[in-house]
């Protein structure tokens, strides 16, 4: 009988079903496995992650001489446990770093169809902050600017999320590589808009009132407590809305409307030998702070100084956790911060350097 069942048992299993039930149940080669999408670069499970080791192979030497207004040039991008090389295109970007740096800041474009399935989906672009210069000050002077960004992200998730990488710039005209170098990368802002539901708004220019007064605020106090001058969420230099800040928000109603910071490198948290303050400003180091948010907006403060308050021990693990930061810089970041909060649990101080010094 026990030899009758089984012959009666095996003629009824039909082979796939018998595979997929020793998968199911852990046994033999996982047939009806696929594998798992991975992980986006700026998901925020990812951002403590060691940095990203990238090769880009271009033709390095004309983006480094050209006038800022060539380029795209064609690209290749390889990511360490990848099988296949991204096709793209890099240019340079920024203004003042374009003229200082043997090496500036660059955006990496993707064709769409090309980094669906890697870490690169969902973005359009990629800013890259490089070395700028040889030398370990100038290394330095990236990790802080990455840490004013995360600082901010700290604050709140309308912010540009940052990723550390380690990038090898291969030269495919002259055979020459460079690196690795320590630089970071900055998410698009379409994704910023994403996970908030909005877009990525362009507008000529804007009105305070066009800005929420809390969001503002904390806008505003960020740049305050790095002790930033260099931009403007209302207009730009060039006409374009704005001045190192992206709009966010409803693009018909612009309801809500929200500013989002970036390049921090003119900054007194970052103190380069070659920032200044704008001459037209009371200020002759950008060490020293000088508050740039409008009156409209001062009924927002309150709310955004308990938020800094809140948050100051988050804000301190931000320069604690970034390693390659040296001592030296690491002191000097903490007592700048150290100097902020003395402002913000100072009344008479957070009103006479704060609130009275408000733009009408």
């Amino acid at each position: 009988m026990r030899h009758a069942f089984a012959t009666h048992a095996r003629r009824r299993t039909r082979p796939g079903r018998h595979v997929a039930m020793l998968v199911l149940l852990g046994f033999g080669p996982a047939l009806a496995e696929t594998p798992d999408p991975p992980v986006p670069l700026f998901d925020a499970s990812r951002l403590n992650d060691p940095p990203i080791a990238l090769q880009i192979e271009a033709p390095w030497r004309q983006p480094r001489r050209a006038p800022e207004d060539e380029g795209p040039y064609a690209a290749t991008l390889e990511l360490g446990g990848q099988e296949a090389a991204l096709e793209l295109t890099v240019e340079k970007r920024g203004v003042s770093r374009q003229e200082l740096c043997s090496m500036p800041p660059i955006r990496l474009r993707f064709h769409q169809d090309r980094v669906e399935g890697t870490v690169f989906e969902g973005n359009r672009s990629v800013k890259v902050v490089t070395h700028c210069r040889s030398g370990r000050q100038w290394e330095q002077w990236v990790m802080l600017e990455m840490l004013a960004y995360r600082l901010y992200s700290a604050l709140t998730d309308m912010s540009f999320r940052v990723r550390p990488a380690t990038i090898v710039y291969l030269d495919n005209e002259r055979n020459r590589s460079d690196g690795p170098r320590i630089a970071f990368l900055i998410e698009d802002d379409r994704l910023v808009g994403n996970r908030h539901g909005l877009d990525k708004v362009d507008a000529a220019e804007v009105q305070p009132s066009d800005l929420p007064a809390v969001d503002t605020s904390i806008f505003m106090l960020f740049q305050y407590m790095i002790g930033n001058v260099d931009f403007s969420p209302l207009s730009a230099i060039d006409g374009e809305c704005c001045h190192n800040a992206k709009l966010i928000g409803n693009e018909e109603s612009l309801d809500p409307l929200y500013a989002v910071p970036y390049d921090f490198d003119s900054s007194g948290w970052v103190d380069t030998d070659y920032a200044a303050p704008p001459e037209n400003l009371p200020i002759r180091d950008v060490r020293q702070r000088l508050f740039r948010g409008f009156c409209e907006h001062n009924g927002g403060l309150p709310t955004a100084r308990d938020l800094f308050l809140a948050r100051e021990e988050d804000l301190k693990r931000v320069i604690e956790s970034e390693t390659r930061l040296s001592s030296g810089n690491r002191r000097k970041a903490s007592r700048y911060l150290d100097d902020f909060f003395r402002v913000l649990n100072d009344d008479d101080l957070f009103q006479r350097l704060i609130t009275e010094e408000c733009r009408s």
